[in-house]
């Protein structure tokens, strides 16, 4: 009843806590949403605000363009003409009315104002038509339209017969013919808006007006249904005039008016009738321009398609096509766009374009096709530090004196990589005929010449530079301190100047020579780097200029390893003098162009160095990559001989980059893939063949299928989690009692949860003796699922030792070190583990030498390392008598098989057979037996060891003979339990670790004894608990807490010794004997007086009396009582009695010898037998106590969990604190274990 009540409440506890917490969740969500709701709200108001203000915007300005339009109207239908009094009066000077009409031809709305003052004082009556055909020729603009019309307006309410003029005039201006296209769009588009404005302001009369209206539509509609080339003209017609003619209001402004329900005014000056008419025109004319669109499209799309087949064929595109994609692009955004317009003032919705074409995208198709065709991530250098070593160059542009030329950027490329454009290049650089460079490989004539070049650059290679001391440290330094350390350097050299007045030529040249020698010496970053801050430093002009370009272009042939750093030194000096960095590029290129003219098999290393210098200027971009691909251009015309490993170097320097570059990268493709085909349909060399294809795949690596993973049940995802990743040394308890949570009685589960026990070459090397220590504590609850682990275990060193991979060597290693962890953890016998050993050494294992075997090769020394790690985990543990034996005598085998490995004659080619043999596997094998038994003798030969192997059989065979006869006679044959050998060494049995394996496992089997137990399968019925009465439940408790109470008050009490023997002083042993005294020590020797077991001290001179003395008798320690007379008598027991100075206070030794019966030695025997006897029964005791402990444990485990007492046992200290160490402290398991 209470252990319901108290699940009752619990269960209560633990749903008002989930209640309360998915209340906090529910409120903390509710919040959230509120929040996203008020921000919506908020987004929404401004929104509505907007359109509010963008309506009534549109609403004002088309309302006064309505009501202006309205009194311009009033105005011209309702005027009187002035008299012939007003132009008597005016002025009708020829000259000045010829001038205004000249005006007129050229009007622009900025002279409205002068044109009209002119017109109140002039009397242009006489000039009508040819104001009228002024006006209408006259090329306007959209913004000078309004002010055409004021000045109409004027001229209507002046003169009579202005309007009948005027009309004619734009009659003949409007007058467009069927079959001819229009010559000046862009005119007809304001003199159509112009038009229609005078129209609608009542200058022209509305019925002729709105005829020729009708007719210029109407003609323009017809001859656009086609190509639509006049639909501008008709998109501003709508757009401006739209409105009076076709009511026609933007389509967006209608759905805000409705919205928002607010009135677009409307204009009055047509009625909805005509305006039906035109509306129901230009949607004709609308429906024919979505299908000019779609075609416009298709033929986009087919041009794209092609241009897309082109560039993966070829890798590039001519410039005709490129052009005409570009315009064809260009001419269907714009009419997009206008359709787009159109579609919003009718209310018309477009049709839906192909969404797979890049047409409707901002841009041109090439750049579209550019973008498609990188395959993924473009990084042409793979690495930072290669990234860093080509475009990390140290600027000293700014620390140079007298330096103010303008920054030099790298070479420019041009606008266009073609195929076509190379072709043209080579095709013209073919014709000419260029000799070799002097300095060339080839040009030199005398073969004597390179070796003498060779002994001098020896000779001044010795002598010492000026100013290389301070260049490293130059190079280390950052780029913020580089100025510092270059003006100090400069203001050095300055200072040194006054004092070498004299220095002559032959100096500097001698300087530069030692310069130019020690430059090929510069192997790495920082000397280059150096070696270039030097050499502009110092040796900047330009004859020398020219002199270290022809150096380093004749650079050695054999010397391929220094072309980077001459690249990047040659880089450096680019940046601040452009003309090495041309020259050298002029002349490699002539080189290699004399080479491939010159097609003779000689000078491959030259070759290759020309190819591959190149390649590194490419990189550093001193050598045009057009060039440069024009060069591999050059070579895959010829392909064969030398050409083929030439055009491998340099793809194999610079191939990689240039596939990399965005405006090489499909060229390239081109290339490689044409090198590939060339491979395929030519018999060439294999060693040609696999160059081709090394280089090709360093390029474009295979593509590796992916497989997409099998996803897990959740289970299973949870077994490897606690297992492979949670695992450690500090949570192994936390993981056993998450491992002991899963459904063991599942299948799967417990199938998988045995998988991964199993295999602890997953996990890290130092966690190994964690996964032990986690199936240790598991055995004591699935006792069944963890003997499948250690059969896995068994199972999986068997399968290595059968299959000889070098793979499953750091596999074999792990479960090695797994399987005896385990020993250590007490989950094997020693038995299993030294059949393992003797199997590691003998399975598969041929002692012929003439037979190899296939699982132990003569070469493969790895069963010398699983059988050491296999020895360093569990071979100390090895403690008891009968163990020991056992692997006392496994070790003789085990150097048996050593010697027997390294007296083979692979690992031996002369006399010493260890001269081949690996260091480190005899090292491994010493610390291993130095650390099993480290006062064993090793063997030094393999006689040595064979003959202990005879020794061994010739003594263990006449037992194993005897113990057979003696078996025979007996029914059946008894185990050797690992029991009886734990007996037999019980006071130094296993390790500490073992101990507190027991000890936690018995603690966590009391904490959940109602966990199923695999043992419990068995037939046999589960003891019972006996039962007990309230009293002897409650006695126990008491009687618990008052031992645990004592115990935790002794343990405060300080611990005091009673000291009852007082040792011998030194000074007392050390006296000086006589010869008496030493020819009877030995027959004295064995008279002890001390209990402990300490040994006799010597014999001393007869002791003498004191009168004031005390007697020592009461007082004898370890040493002090167990002094023997040197010539006292047999029956007699020697003493040594201190004594007290009468001045000084200094103690003295005395010795006296007191007869064997003498009340003092009895006395001194009997407690000292009392003690002994003390201290063996204290000693069964504690053996006893330990049984009945955990006897007691057991009994307490089988009891139901209401009568546990979980108060702390009174054997068990007290829980103290953990000693932290401080972070990064070393950890001493992980390093000696």
């Amino acid at each position: 009843a209470e252990a319901a009540d108290a699940a009752t409440t619990s269960s209560e506890a633990v749903a008002s806590a989930s209640a309360s917490a998915s209340s906090e969740d529910v409120a903390a969500s509710e919040d959230a949403t509120s929040s996203e709701a008020a921000s919506a709200s908020e987004a929404a108001a401004a929104l509505e605000t907007e359109e509010r203000e963008e309506l009534l915007q549109f609403i004002q300005e088309l309302s006064e363009k309505i009501e202006g339009k309205r009194k311009l109207r009033h105005q011209n239908s309702n005027f009187e003409l002035p008299g012939e009094e007003h132009f008597a009066r005016l002025d009708s000077n020829l000259k000045k009315n010829t001038a205004f009409v000249k005006k007129l031809k050229l009007f622009t709305a900025t002279q409205l104002d002068g044109l009209l003052k002119e017109l109140s004082a002039l009397n242009l009556s006489k000039y009508i038509s040819e104001i009228c055909a002024a006006l209408a020729e006259a090329k306007l603009k959209m913004t000078d339209v309004p002010a055409v019309v004021t000045l109409a307006s004027k001229l209507h309410c002046t003169y009579a017969d202005f309007d009948v003029h005027f009309l004619e005039a734009w009659q003949k201006a409007l007058n467009i013919k069927g079959c001819d296209k229009i010559s000046n769009p862009s005119k007809l588009r304001v003199d159509l808006r112009l038009f229609a404005e005078l129209v609608s302001s009542g200058v022209i009369q509305m019925k002729p007006g709105l005829a020729q209206l009708g007719v210029v539509l109407v003609h323009l509609i017809a001859q656009d249904k086609d190509d639509h080339s006049n639909f501008s003209i008709i998109l501003s017609f709508c757009r401006h005039c739209g409105e009076e003619y076709a009511g026609l209001v933007p389509h967006k402004m209608q759905q805000l008016s409705t919205k928002y329900g607010m009135e677009v005014p409307k204009s009055d000056f047509l009625n909805a009738d005509k305006q039906l008419n035109l509306r129901t025109m230009l949607k004709g004319y609308f429906k024919a321009l979505c299908k000019h669109v779609l075609a416009e499209q298709a033929e986009l799309m087919s041009m794209t398609k092609t241009i897309r087949r082109i560039m993966e064929c070829k890798g590039e595109i001519s410039t005709e096509k490129r052009e005409k994609c570009e315009l064809m692009q260009a001419g269907f955004d714009k009419l997009l766009a206008s359709a787009q317009s159109l579609s919003e003032l009718l209310g018309e919705p477009l049709p839906e374009l192909a969404k797979e074409s890049e047409c409707c995208n901002p841009g041109t198709v090439i750049d579209n096709m550019l973008d498609s065709a990188a395959f993924g991530v473009l990084d042409p250098w793979g690495d930072e530090e290669t990234r860093s070593f080509y475009t990390d160059l140290p600027d000293l542009r700014q620390f140079l004196p007298n330096f103010s030329a303008p920054k030099v950027d790298l070479m420019e490329e041009p606008s266009e990589l073609t195929e076509e454009a190379i072709d043209a290049n080579i095709d013209a650089e073919m014709m000419d005929d260029d000799p070799p460079s002097s300095t060339s490989d080839t040009a030199l004539e005398n073969p004597g010449e390179e070796s003498a070049a060779a002994a001098a650059a020896a000779a001044t290679a010795a002598t010492t530079t000026t100013t290389t001391a301070t260049s490293p440290a130059e190079a280390e330094v950052k780029p913020q301190k580089m100025g510092s350390a270059l003006m100090e350097l400069g203001r050095q050299q300055q200072q040194q100047l006054p004092q070498n007045p004299s220095q002559s030529q032959t100096q500097l040249r001698h300087q530069f020579d030692t310069f130019l020698v020690n430059l090929f010496n510069c192997v790495n970053k920082e000397l280059i780097d150096s070696a270039a801050i030097e050499f502009l430093l110092n040796f900047n002009t330009k004859n020398q200029r020219k002199r270290l370009t022809r150096t380093i272009f004749a650079v050695q042939r054999t010397r391929l390893d220094i072309l980077p750093f001459l690249s990047r030194f040659v880089a450096i000096v680019h940046m601040c003098n452009t003309d090495v960095a041309a020259d050298l590029s002029e002349l490699l290129r002539k080189e290699l162009k004399w080479h491939i003219r010159k097609k003779n098999q000689l000078n491959i290393e030259s070759k290759l160095k020309i190819v591959r210098f190149i390649g590194e200027l490419v990189k550093f971009g001193l050598f045009k990559k057009f060039d440069a691909l024009g060069c591999l251009k050059m070579l895959l015309r010829d392909f064969q001989h030398h050409q083929i490993e030439m055009a491998c170097a340099f793809v194999e320097v610079c191939g990689v980059y240039l596939y990399n570059c965005r405006d090489a990268r499909l060229l390239m493709n081109v290339f490689m893939d044409q090198m590939l085909r060339m491979k395929t349909a030519t018999a060439m060399d294999s060693r040609h063949s696999a160059q081709i294809e090394s280089v090709f795949y360093l390029v474009k690596p295979p593509e590796s299928s992916k497989r997409e993973p099998t996803p897990r049940p959740p289970m299973h995802e949870y077994i490897r989690h606690v297992i492979f990743e949670e695992l450690c040394k500090q949570n192994v308890e936390r993981c056993i009692k998450m491992l002991r949570r899963i459904d063991w009685q599942d299948p799967e589960t417990c199938s998988y949860a045995i998988k991964c026990l199993s295999k602890a070459y997953l996990l890290r090397f130092p966690l190994v003796r964690c996964l032990a220590d986690l199936v240790s504590g598991l055995s004591s609850y699935q006792p069944r699922a963890i003997t499948i682990v250690i059969d896995n275990v068994f199972e999986d060193i068997r399968a290595g030792l059968e299959i000889h991979s070098p793979r499953m060597a750091q596999r074999r290693i792990a479960m090695a070190k797994y399987l005896g962890e385990m020993y250590n953890y007490k989950l094997v016998e020693s038995t299993h583990i030294l059949n393992t050993l003797y199997s590691i050494i003998s399975l598969g294992v041929s002692m012929d030498q003439s037979v190899v075997s296939p699982l132990d090769p003569p070469e493969s020394l790895f069963r010398l390392k699983l059988a050491c790690m296999l020895l360093d985990t569990c071979g100390p543990y090895f403690t008891s008598q009968a163990t020991r034996k056992k692997l006392d005598y496994f070790l003789v085998f085990f150097q048996h098989y050593y010697w027997f490995k390294k007296s083979h004659p692979v690992f031996s080619k002369s006399e010493n057979t260890s001269d081949l043999f690996p260091i480190l596997v005899d090292h491994t094998y010493r610390d291993c037996l130095s650390g099993v038994r480290p006062r064993l003798k090793l063997y030094r030969s393999l006689e040595q060891a064979k003959t202990a192997i005879q020794h061994l059989q010739e003594k263990l065979y006449p037992q194993l003979k005897a113990s057979t006869n003696n078996n025979a006679h007996e029914d059946s044959l008894a185990t050797i339990s690992e029991i009886n050998e734990l007996d037999e060494g019980a006071t130094d049995e296993d390790s500490g670790s073992s101990n507190d394996q027991r000890e936690r496992q018995a603690a966590a089997a009391g904490q959940e004894p109602e966990q199923p137990n695999d043992w419990t399968e068995n037939d046999t019925e589960p003891l019972q608990p006996p039962s007990k009465s309230k009293e002897d439940i409650e006695f126990e408790q008491m009687y618990e807490k008052m031992t645990t109470d004592s115990y935790q008050e002794r343990l405060k009490d300080p611990l005091k010794v009673t000291v009852k023997d007082i040792p011998v002083p030194m000074t007392a042993r050390l006296q000086k004997k006589s010869y008496e005294q030493l020819t009877n020590c030995n027959s004295n020797s064995n008279l002890k007086t001390d209990g402990g077991g300490a040994p006799s001290s010597p014999g001393t001179d007869p002791p003498e009396m004191g009168s004031n003395g005390k007697s020592g008798g009461d007082a004898g320690g370890n040493g002090g009582g167990g002094g023997g007379g040197g010539g006292s008598a047999p029956g007699a027991v020697p003493f040594v009695l201190m004594v007290r100075g009468n001045k000084g206070g200094k103690q003295q030794f005395k010795q006296f010898v007191a007869p064997s019966d003498s009340h003092l030695v009895v006395n001194l025997k009997l407690q000292e037998q009392k003690t002994r006897e003390e201290k063996e029964k204290v000693k069964r005791l504690t053996l006893n106590i330990t049984e009945r402990i955990e006897e007691e444990d057991y009994q307490e485990s089988l009891l139901p969990p209401q009568q546990r007492n979980f108060t702390q046992s009174y054997y068990q200290k007290p829980n103290k604190h953990k000693f932290k160490h401080q972070k990064g402290a070393p950890d001493a398991d992980l390093i000696f274990h």
